[in-house]
């Protein structure tokens, strides 16, 4: 209200001031690209109104969005490919483009913004679902946070993501093309895959040492039986990878790792496998139990504990967390631990032609794994912490950032809640409250007289030793160490 003059009401319609944590980091994050996050409320004509997805719906004007996380925002209903309720909102036109806000609210951030405005406006038993009442209609359009750019970059960006879905729909036909025209199979790809050739190298740049430097030894392999070799080691890098940090996150919570260990143990024993004599599927055993316990806590939506998980994984989205932990990242890694098998098994002669297929194959499910983790590796650090200082506004602690394929690694600054132990692998990202400490399942040894890094993944024990292997290019491929060290990290799967 003001003080001079007329009475007036002032609508702030800036949601920084009033959202929690999760809803300033989304802020945070639309503001680093110079753009205001508005509430949708502050951005639709009239209140949202409820329809049936098989509704005739306008289109001018008009956003919709189902009511759940299934399905997509669109502009159009059909868009929405949604088989049950959908909220149609007519737009201010002057302020936002519907194009632009449904490409959004369709990305990683749209949808973490879509899961927090369900979570916040709805009652009861299920808090997954948008209740249907006209307040709590209201109440999530008021708790959606949407970015709001000048109209130029609103229309430049929905104009590119029309773009880009109509290369994935004629891609789609060219892959069709294939079974209907085989003789034509080398040429259609051959056609496209230039598009795509530098992918995986980029990508390398944005993983954790352990893996991209394992890959990158892929890579550049010289023989198609040396490259098959060095990718199949290199998914035994990520899986080991992978297991560390579900494993290390998983052991964040002392109330539920008996529980989840205990399991691990058991499903071990059944398959003939054990942590002592670490296989391939000693850590897709590993990966599957504690991503189905994660996936089971994250289903539940109860905010304490999202928030409990998110803090086990560094401050990682929850988003971030479901890629990590999804059944499309368990099904590709049996996949590949199948070939590996096949593969590995099969001691007969392999002509350069097989070599260079299975090398396809491999890379094919790599490509395909960047899709399910999409940018978990760079919303997520893997660093060697070095010092802290205790500042007014906090603590800050200075790192190398184990990422990419070159070592030695660039040194930042993090501000952190808890201490990380010098010298220790974590992962973390800035102003993690906690970060995750990794087990030592993974460990970087380096060399005093370069500072370069050579990274180990724990294969076996060998009486009072384990032994250690590397799979980075020129370096002695595995060493020894003290058994007492690695107790803490058998925990509960040890069988004692």
């Amino acid at each position: 209200m003001s003080i001079i003059d007329d009475p007036q009401e002032t609508v702030d319609l800036d949601p920084s001031r009033i959202f929690g944590d999760e809803s300033r980091e989304l802020l945070r994050d639309i503001e680093s690209k110079g753009w205001p996050g508005r509430r949708l409320s502050s951005l639709i004509a009239r209140e949202p109104e409820l329809l049936k997805a098989s509704a005739e719906a306008e289109s001018v004007g008009h956003l919709y969005v189902p009511t759940t996380l299934g399905g997509k925002a669109a502009a159009e209903m059909a868009g929405t490919r949604s088989d049950g309720r959908v909220l149609s909102l007519s737009l201010d036109g002057e302020i936002v483009d519907p194009g632009f806000l449904a490409a959004w609210l369709n990305t990683e951030q749209g949808t973490a913004s879509r899961r927090r405005a369900i979570r916040a406006s709805s009652r009861g038993t299920f808090i997954n679902a948008l209740r249907s009442d006209a307040s709590s209609l209201m109440r999530w359009a008021d708790e959606l946070i949407v970015p709001v750019p000048d109209h130029g970059t609103q229309l430049a960006l929905s104009s590119a993501d029309v773009r880009l879905l109509s290369f994935e729909a004629a891609l789609s036909a060219q892959r069709e093309s294939v079974w209907a025209s085989p003789e034509g199979a080398e040429d259609v790809v051959n056609r496209i895959a230039g598009a795509f050739d530098d992918s995986l190298s980029s990508w390398l740049d944005h993983l954790p040492y352990p893996v991209a430097s394992a890959l990158w030894t892929a890579e550049t392999a010289s023989t198609a039986g040396e490259q098959q070799r060095a990718y199949i080691h290199a998914w035994e890098a990520i899986v080991t990878f992978h297991a560390t940090v579900l494993l290390s996150a998983s052991r964040t919570d002392p109330g539920s790792r008996s529980g989840v260990e205990a399991g691990i143990r058991q499903t071990l024993n059944e398959k003939h496998l054990s942590i002592e004599r670490a296989s391939f599927g000693t850590w897709v055993v590993i990966i599957e139990r504690v991503t189905k316990e994660l996936r089971s806590a994250l289903e539940a939506g109860s905010a304490d504990e999202v928030a409990r998980i998110r803090r086990a994984f560094g401050g990682l989205t929850q988003t971030g967390i479901e890629r990590l932990t999804s059944k499309e990242f368990v099904k590709k890694i049996n996949e590949v631990n199948t070939k590996r098998n096949r593969w590995l098994g099969h001691t007969g002669y392999t002509s350069e032609e097989e070599w260079r297929r299975q090398v396809l194959s491999l890379q094919g499910d790599l490509s395909e794994l960047r899709q399910i983790l999409g940018t978990v590796w760079t919303q997520l650090l893997l660093v060697r912490a070095g010092g802290s200082k205790l500042r007014r506004d906090g603590r800050v602690q200075a790192a190398e950032v184990a990422v990419g394929t070159r070592s030695p690694f660039k040194i930042k600054e993090f501000s952190v809640g808890e201490e990380m132990v010098d010298g220790e692998l974590y992962l973390v990202r800035d102003e993690s409250e906690s970060p995750l400490r990794l087990g030592q399942f993974v460990q970087l040894r380096a060399a005093p007289r370069d500072a370069q890094y050579t990274t180990y993944f724990y294969n076996r024990t060998e009486g009072a030793s384990v032994r250690m292997v590397s799979y980075q290019q020129g370096f002695d491929s595995e060493i020894q160490d003290d058994v007492e060290g690695f107790r803490s990290d058998f925990g509960g799967l040890a069988l004692g």
